[in-house]
């Protein structure tokens, strides 16, 4: 209670530092609140690096010892998670100052925590134990800094180290003296030419302190040719990409560019103006920090060129429409990338661009762009009415019409007016966000304030819980349907010109001031909304939803969006089909966010436990709210829930569904033409094949979501980790690579399990595991091949999910020319898939054929491995099942999952077993024919996709015996021999391939060995050779022990110690020596496994393969 009545007695806090620090006691988090900071004042010395703050700031974090500083954590107050996110720092006390005060550099240095300006800037601050670091990874910025951690090594760590000084991941230190620096006498190293040292790599996390002795410092040289870095004091000089030169041009583009309200924007009496039209993107409403109203962001050359300054007031328009605002217009050069953007939140472009029509801005934003004009107010003021009355209506939502939420609703649009000013007009929206929890929350905190009247701190009888906390997870709608401002100033009507006269009337906004003006809230409005953004961060989710949905979805939204659509009897009803996890959901609502519908979830998994009664109620309820709140979009996932297929042809279940479907689909296209505003029905099923074909026909659109292929798989990676730490080892493709086969929830799964090994990992490298942040751990490549191995087993083992198995070349011996056609058939389309799209038919197949025990099985493991591909491993009689149609089912499936794996190989063992000639069996139903028939069709579909990556190799013993259809191009085009070993070099390197894991005795010659060795011995018989030496040598260790065993048995000890008899496992397990548990393989080994096995093939047998090379070299040729 001490920390939450100390935060509570605070009246500077905000609101919200309260329900943190509620937070942080009840579930044991770390103390944190929400402050506002200041510059330091006065000269800052130089590398100052820590803050102060204010006692009573103080008294919250520090309450039983009085430390002489603490270590905080300042985060800002739109992200507390993510890469980078959070600044570690020491904090002093400081009695002169009021909450927080930072170095007057941080802002430009740390931009991405303080760069975002505002009247009243606020930091998310938490107590943080500092984490020791084991290892640091510097870059010497020059040759005298290089210099200097060759002779004065020890020095250099001792600086670093010296007052558990925070080291930070990408931060440069520099030296301003040498004093204490010893062993550099004899060398001269001017200290200006000294530019400091960069730190690249921090273990195991990305910021921490160094500690004599323990951390390891690494020093490397700037590679050649790298630009030198500045020292950290030195001025930021320089050619700027964005700079800006101020001359008449930019003075002459101040002048007032605003045209008359009665002036069509496209007239030709406008004056035309360069670079003053700007593609819109929305950026998170917590980044705007509170300007959502009225503040749009651009980058500084597009400011300059447009002669405007940082803050001035501007007015902004649809470049199709004659709707326009006053903003104020700021430059934000971490926000936005490149120019020609122009960057505000959801709510403030919605207002500029709003228009029955303006469906196209949310579905096609590169058509259309925010067109900028410069105004007389400049930086002041404008001078424009103030409303004294205004009424906005609530926007029908699922949240909004909700009444548990009805107070905090209430509380989010009385605090929304009550900050500050607002800017408004008639028709905007208004966007507001809540935090359900706090209906909870709430509850419980006021019943303990009663049960406890006393210990109530002084200003707590008029506290309300904050509407909106750090962690929102809902947002609302308002639109403003009347706005009162009075008449127009007959002094300013009179003496102004009309540009003038439209901002002093009201035209282009008025003011909401909390002191005089009044807010009325009454009505309910159906409307369009501003999309909804994504709490977790700076990004939206609908920055990677489109990877893994399909655009058909959106056009078809956008279609409906369109005015004629309700009397063409234009609904839209949509069954999405797919795997599990591969985003029908999160596609349907980013549809809906990108449109500005509202969304209703039904799952039907949820509501068929319930009668049917009560099922069809349910639905027809949810049907109902869908047209009261349109636009919505119904989503009815899971829908073979609801009429699953009977199992007894007299039921009528699915039928009544249809029915209820259909009268349900029905009701929503007549509310529809009667409101104008559309709503979409879709469903989706990861079983198509349990949805009976009545329920089926209810939609009249159908989309089948695949797998994302290899790019789709690199950019939802890309999003899953934007805000998070990843070390330099780590490859986004490599990964997209690794991870063919997953859909994006085994995506976001991989990242999960990625996190917990490195947090495994930093509780393992780190001491004192407290004080360890999972924000400030990078992610590691050995983190996510942990992840990747947990995930494929996993992934494996529910579905049967092909895996990229783990044999190498190493492991194949000899086979040069073998592995070098190998490369060349799959390597090319691997490497440069752009040469196949241009109509040229890339060779897919490959047939090993050869005696048994050559390798072929390895060889396409090794295949697999080498390109990092899925291996499909399939033998012959798999395929064949009694039933008819089943066994070319399952040729579909097989090459379906390849598909849906890529890039994949498919191995067929034993082809010939499956393919053979047609005709030459006696099968009465013609099972073999139909399957060859099909493995031909899907390898003909193989040859002539061009973005399905999928290889075909079949390995047979009697290619003679396969159906000559499946040899001719774009097939099994390719066809490699695999014979034994023609010479002893060949031979050896089969052996060292085979040994390579075993303990051979230094004496040992594998060479004199394979000279021994006839020529038809294949692969599989060195491998028995190896494993017979083995086995040999085992036998004779074994021997040896008992011998030893015998010995002691026969002589004991004299000390007693052991029992006796000595058994063999007592031995072992308490008396045996490492050298006498090593088994090394001899030569006698060698020679008595030689003596003992027997060729697999016979010299008969290998001219029979050897007359089969020459009939087949054409084909290999080829």
């Amino acid at each position: 209670m001490f920390v939450w009545m100390t935060v509570l007695a605070s009246a500077q806090l905000d609101l919200s530092s309260h329900y943190l620090a509620i937070m942080s006691l009840l579930c044991n988090l770390p103390t944190s609140t929400v402050s506002p900071y200041i510059l330091k004042e006065g000269e800052e010395r130089q590398y100052e690096d820590y803050v102060s703050m204010s006692r009573s700031l103080w008294r919250v974090f520090v309450r039983d010892a009085e430390p002489s500083r603490v270590c905080l954590c300042l985060q800002p107050t739109w992200m507390l998670h993510g890469a980078n996110s959070g600044l570690i720092c020491w904090a002093v006390p400081d009695d002169q100052i009021e909450h927080i005060a930072i170095p007057s550099s941080w802002p430009r240095t740390y931009r991405h925590i303080f760069g975002v300006e505002r009247d009243d800037p606020l930091v998310h601050v938490t107590l943080h134990d500092p984490i020791p670091l084991q290892e640091v990874v510097l870059t010497a910025l020059s040759e005298s800094a290089y210099k200097l951690a060759q002779v004065s090594s020890s020095s250099l760590e001792a600086w670093f180290a010296s007052d558990k000084r925070i080291l930070r991941c990408g931060a440069t230190y520099g030296l301003d003296s040498l004093d204490g620096f010893t062993g550099h006498d004899d060398v001269e190293i001017p200290l200006k030419d000294i530019c400091g040292y960069r730190l690249d790599v921090a273990a195991p996390a990305l910021q921490g302190y160094a500690v004599t002795g323990s951390t390891n410092f690494i020093v490397i040289s700037a590679a050649t040719g790298e630009e030198v870095a500045r020292s950290p004091d030195s001025d930021e000089l320089g050619v700027d990409p964005d700079s800006i030169v101020i001359n008449e041009e930019f003075l002459k583009s101040c002048i007032p560019l605003i045209p008359s309200a009665d002036v069509s924007p496209h007239s030709s009496g406008e004056r035309e103006v360069v670079n003053n039209r700007f593609r819109p993107v929305s950026c998170p409403d917590n980044a705007t920090q509170g300007a959502d109203d009225k503040t749009l962001f651009i980058r500084t050359a597009d400011l300059g060129s447009m002669g405007l300054l940082d803050g001035d007031w501007i007015v902004a328009g649809h470049d199709k429409y004659t709707r326009r605002r006053l903003v104020r217009i700021q430059a934000n050069d971490e926000m936005l990338e490149t120019t020609g953007l122009v960057a505000g939140s959801a709510s403030l472009l919605h207002n500029i661009c709003a228009d029955r029509s303006r469906a196209t801005w949310f579905t096609k934003s590169t058509e259309s762009a925010v067109v900028l004009y410069c105004s007389h107010s400049g930086i002041r003021e404008p001078i424009i009415p103030t409303a004294r009355a205004v009424t906005v209506a609530r926007v029908a939502s699922p949240v909004s019409n909700s009444k548990a939420y009805q107070q905090l609703v209430l509380q989010s649009l009385k605090k929304y007016f009550e900050t500050g000013k607002r800017l408004v007009k008639q028709g905007d929206l208004i966007r507001l966000s809540i935090d359900t929890d706090f209906v909870h929350l709430a509850t419980q905190v006021e019943a303990n304030m009663e049960n406890s009247e006393e210990a109530k701190p002084s200003g707590v009888a008029g506290y309300s819980h904050p509407s909106a906390g750090p962690r929102a997870n809902e947002v609302l709608f308002f639109r403003v349907t009347d706005v009162d401002y009075g008449d127009r100033p007959p002094d300013l009507a009179a003496t102004v010109p009309d540009l003038y006269a439209g901002c002093t009337t009201g035209e282009l906004g008025c003011w909401v001031d909390p002191g005089t003006t009044r807010v009325l809230q009454a009505g309910l409005e159906q409307s369009y909304v501003a999309a909804n953004m994504d709490f977790s961060g700076s990004q939206s989710s609908s920055q990677v939803l489109p990877l893994v949905g399909d655009s058909k979805l959106l056009q078809l939204g956008a279609a409906a969006v369109s005015g004629s659509a309700a009397q063409y009897d234009f609904h839209i009803s949509v069954l999405l089909k797919g795997a599990r996890g591969i985003g029908k959901f999160t596609t349907a609502s980013w549809v809906a966010q990108r449109l500005g519908f509202h969304l209703i979830e039904v799952d039907c998994f949820e509501i068929c436990a319930e009668g049917d009664t009560k099922m069809e109620a349910l639905v027809r309820l949810r049907f109902e709210q869908a047209s009261q709140f349109a636009p919505c979009l119904l989503v009815l996932r899971h829908i073979e829930a609801l009429a699953q297929k009977s199992q007894t042809p007299e039921s009528r279940k699915e039928h009544m569904w249809s029915k209820i479907l259909q009268e349900c689909f029905g009701n929503v296209a007549e509310n529809w033409k009667k409101s104008g505003l559309p709503t979409m029905i879709v469903g989706t099923t990861s079983e198509p094949g349990k949805v009976p074909v009545p329920v089926l026909s209810c939609f009249k659109n159908e989309i089948n979501f695949t797998a994302p292929n290899d790019k789709q798989r690199r950019e939802i990676l890309g999003y899953l980790l934007a805000n998070v730490a990843l070390s330099p080892d780590v490859s986004l493709d490599h990964l997209a690579s690794e991870t063919a086969a997953l859909v994006a929830s085994d995506l976001v799964n991989l990242v999960t399990r990625a996190k917990l090994c490195s947090i495994r990992r930093s509780k393992t490298d780190t001491s004192d595991s407290s004080g360890v942040d999972t924000s400030f751990i990078p992610l590691t490549s050995a983190d996510f091949n942990i992840a990747l191995k947990d995930a494929r087993t996993a992934y494996s083992e529910n579905i049967g999910a092909p895996k990229i198995p783990s044999v190498s070349w190493d492991d194949v011996g000899g086979l040069a020319d073998v592995k070098q056609d190998i490369f060349d058939t799959i390597q090319l389309p691997m490497d440069h898939p752009e040469l196949f799209s241009k109509g040229l038919k890339k060779r897919s197949g490959i047939l090993l054929y050869g005696p048994p025990g050559t390798g072929k099985t390895l060889v396409a493991k090794a295949i697999a491995t080498s390109f990092s591909l899925n291996f499909l491993s399939v033998k012959g009689p798999e395929l064949l099942n009694m039933y008819i149609g089943e066994s070319e089912a399952n040729v579909r499936r097989i090459f379906q999952r390849a598909r849906d794996a890529t890039p994949c190989v498919i191995f067929f063992d034993e082809l010939d077993s499956i393919a053979p000639k047609r005709g030459n069996h006696g099968d009465s139903a013609g099972v073999m024919d139909r399957i060859v028939s099909q493995l031909l069709a899907e390898l003909d579909g193989m040859a002539s996709s061009s973005e399905v990556t999928v290889f075909v190799i079949g390995a047979t013993n009697r290619p003679d015996l396969l159906d000559p259809a499946l040899l001719r191009p774009g097939r099994f085009d390719r066809a490699l021999y695999l014979g034994v070993s023609q010479t002893h070099l060949e031979q050896l390197n089969i052996l060292e391939a085979l040994t390579r894991k075993f303990r051979l005795d230094p004496t040992l010659d594998l060479l004199q060995i394979a000279q021994s060795c006839p020529f038809n011995y294949t692969g599989a018989d060195f491998y028995a050779l190896c494993s017979d030496a083995m086995l040999n040598a085992m036998s004779r260790k074994a021997e040896e022990l008992e011998h030893t065993i015998d010995e002691l048995n026969k002589h004991p000890l004299s000390d007693k110690q052991h029992p006796y008899p000595i058994t063999a496992q007592y031995y072992l397990a308490e008396m045996a020596q490492p050298h006498e548990l090593e088994v090394i393989v001899k030569s006698v080994d060698f020679e008595l496994a030689l003596n003992n096995l027997i060729p697999s093939v016979s010299q008969s047998e290998m001219e029979h393969y050897a007359s089969l090379k020459e009939l087949f070299s054409s084909l290999g040729s080829s």
